[in-house]
């Protein structure tokens, strides 16, 4: 009798060790099929979609293989009847269930469920750039529990779906990716504000897509003893080219500023 409980109980673990397996092999076939390398079908299908559409793609791939490992480890489990029967006896009581999944809701399924939330919200997109507290860059991969963005200096920001979800993100793509930049400079009071606005707007115009539709404008920020706070701003296709546009229109004032003497009218 001891030998057959043994045996029966040895059966029973290679029983969910291969289901287990079964499992995993099997989520991996479905991953390979669905993945966007080696010309699965996700990447078929999301050639001509837009990125809302690619993201909620992206996503539902990740789900279902999150559910054919969280099915098959569930069933694997079941084969062992000490195992089995108490999983049973838990899940017969709703009390019991109702407090497990408040707190693995708050938990274990924080992440994933922001995720599901992203996806159907779509605050942001694959291959949007946006800006959430001191990160700057574009949304490379939307995942069911991170978001990778890639900064401009090719690194690899990993944020938890939570935090992504609770917090302000500044999107500079999703409505139009037309975008602005400005740069701001002080005129010292000796110089001639006319002038000094006249030169920056000319500057400005060669910095500007003027396939936009936009002009240039400068506005008059603030006036204190140091002098004139004047901002200019430029547009561009979208914000990278904006950053860069704002940076060349940086250097050009720079010089053209010092040759027009207005940095020798600076107080000492």
């Amino acid at each position: 009798m001891i030998l057959a409980s043994v045996s029966w109980s040895g059966s029973d673990w290679l029983r969910a060790v291969v289901y287990f397996i079964a499992t995993l092999i099997v989520a991996w076939i479905v991953d390979w099929t669905l993945a966007s390398r080696g010309g699965g079908v996700t990447r078929r299908l999301s050639k001509n979609l837009p990125p809302a559409s690619k993201t909620r793609l992206r996503l539902a791939r990740r789900l279902i293989v999150a559910t054919i490992i969280f099915l098959g480890t569930m069933i694997a489990l079941f084969q062992l009847p000490q195992v089995g029967g108490l999983a049973r006896a838990m899940l017969a009581s709703a009390a019991f269930t109702a407090v497990v999944v408040g707190i693995a809701a708050r938990s274990a399924l924080a992440n994933p469920l922001a995720g599901i939330a992203i996806a159907i919200t779509q605050p942001v997109r694959l291959g949007d750039h946006v800006t959430l507290g001191d990160v700057s860059g574009t949304i490379e991969e939307v995942g069911l529990t991170y978001t990778y963005i890639r900064t401009s200096d090719n690194r690899r920001v990993v944020i938890p779906n939570e935090q992504l979800a609770s917090t302000i993100v500044h999107n500079y793509t999703i409505v139009d990716e037309v975008s602005a930049a400005a740069v701001d400079f002080v005129v010292p009071p000796a110089a001639a504000l006319a002038d000094v606005s006249s030169l920056a707007l000319k500057e400005a115009a060669r910095s500007n897509d003027d396939a936009i539709g936009r002009e240039p404008s400068l506005t008059v920020t603030g006036l204190d003893l140091e002098g004139a706070h004047l901002r200019v701003t430029v547009w561009a296709a979208d914000k990278p080219a904006a950053d860069r546009a704002a940076s060349d229109l940086r250097a050009a004032l720079a010089d053209r500023l010092r040759d027009a003497g207005v940095f020798d009218a600076l107080p000492s």
